[in-house]
């Protein structure tokens, strides 16, 4: 049973990327709790940025427990949000049990301290009103963006640890995809308005990247550069009529062509060991992961090539399509080669960086076999006009 549901919120964690409405993603995560964890009902307080407080949007289970009207909206200042994020109050960042609260109330230095109880007792009353028995707080970076409430398992046991494990990881999952679906709204939206603040949003979005996967810090505006060094020196025989659109897909599709790590588990991206055979499989599903995140955005259509395929080789044996040669896009082709590069020349905790000399003879080598020879004869022409750098970190 146990294994079950290990796989099952494994399952929900890589699925609950691919939806981009708020709504569903929520009623999806909670149905997964409830059946699996087995508790009388699940729900989230969301954080509305609109509207700067945080919302009740989904409460089932069992039980079929009704949140009233009134208790839908929680400001800022009460005390289950307080609890995570003031810091004068200094509590920890964790699952908060309400045995816990109710033995911390009777501490000597709460009873001590008037305030401090009075917080407390209006914190257990929330508790009461939700009927919940665990609070999980859910943060990206410094700001808490959702709580997971549960209620009280349908046996009655204490929740076990491996339990508690994964839906810590699965909260912190929706707070991603909870972002990412913000941030994809935040893009449409930009789209009708102005072409420089979506360029913006899209860099925000590809942060959201770079914020999971530490060993990946700049390495998306590294990529960005080398396609349009590849790109500028392309141009000539490019007979392309709307250069300057491809240019900006390109710049897209480079800042992209990552994001399906969103979905892939944080232990894998800054694993300090080679991967297995196993870990390479996930690690390989991220372009498809990627294309499906931003498949719905009409203007991303030609970026979206990028993103997918980023990863084909001109000699067929790359993913996830197993294209090759001039089947490949050349968006993608160029992505796939600055890509490439930018791995090599990066130290990694079980190898260093290639040298750029060592770098330039790999890529010479897979002239024809990895990369497309026109996409690589750029590149060189780029390199002999000493635009080509190691990156510095």
């Amino acid at each position: 049973m146990q294994i079950k549901y290990r796989k099952e919120l494994e399952k929900t964690a890589r699925q609950i990327i691919l939806i981009h409405r708020e709504e569903t993603l929520i009623k999806l995560i909670l149905r997964t709790i409830v059946r699996n964890i087995k508790v009388e009902h699940a729900g989230m307080l969301i954080f509305d940025k609109n509207r700067d407080e945080y919302v009740v949007k989904v409460s089932r289970g069992y039980s079929g427990i009704k949140i009233p009207i009134g208790l839908a909206k929680v400001k800022k200042d009460n005390p289950m949000i307080r609890y995570f994020t003031d810091k004068k109050l200094n509590f920890p960042r964790e699952i908060l049990f309400l045995d816990k609260l109710n033995r911390l109330s009777q501490t000597p230095k709460v009873k001590r301290n008037s305030k401090l109880q009075k917080f407390l007792e209006e914190l257990k009353l929330n508790f009461s009103l939700y009927h919940a028995k665990a609070c999980i707080p859910g943060f990206f970076r410094d700001d808490l963006i959702g709580i997971l409430f549960l209620g009280e398992k349908k046996n009655k046991k204490h929740f076990l640890e491996a339990e508690l494990s994964f839906l810590s990881v699965l909260a912190s999952d929706v707070v991603m995809a909870i972002k990412n679906a913000w941030l994809i709204d935040d893009l449409n939206q930009q789209l009708q308005i102005n072409n420089r603040l979506f360029l913006q949003m899209v860099s925000a979005l590809a942060s959201s990247i770079e914020a999971k996967d530490k060993y990946t810090i700049g390495h998306t505006e590294r990529v960005v550069t080398v396609c349009l060094i590849i790109a500028e020196n392309l141009k000539r025989k490019e007979k392309d009529s709307d250069w300057a659109a491809f240019i900006e897909n390109l710049r897209i599709a480079a800042l992209l062509h990552d994001i399906g790590k969103i979905g892939i588990p944080e232990k894998l991206l800054n694993k300090k060991q080679p991967l297995t055979s196993k870990e390479r499989e996930i690690i390989k599903t991220h372009p498809l992961i990627g294309a499906n995140i931003i498949s719905n955005i009409e203007a991303l259509r030609q970026a979206l090539l990028g993103v997918k395929h980023h990863h084909e080789r001109y000699d067929g044996q790359g993913y996830p399509s197993g294209i090759k040669g001039k089947q490949i896009p050349l968006i993608a082709a160029i992505v796939c080669l600055a890509d490439a590069f930018d791995a090599m020349t990066v130290d990694r905790p079980y190898r260093k960086g290639f040298s750029l000399e060592a770098a330039i003879e790999e890529i010479k080598i897979n002239r024809g076999k990895q990369f497309s020879p026109m996409v690589v004869d750029a590149f060189l022409r780029g390199y002999k006009k000493s635009l080509i750098q190691v990156p510095k970190i």
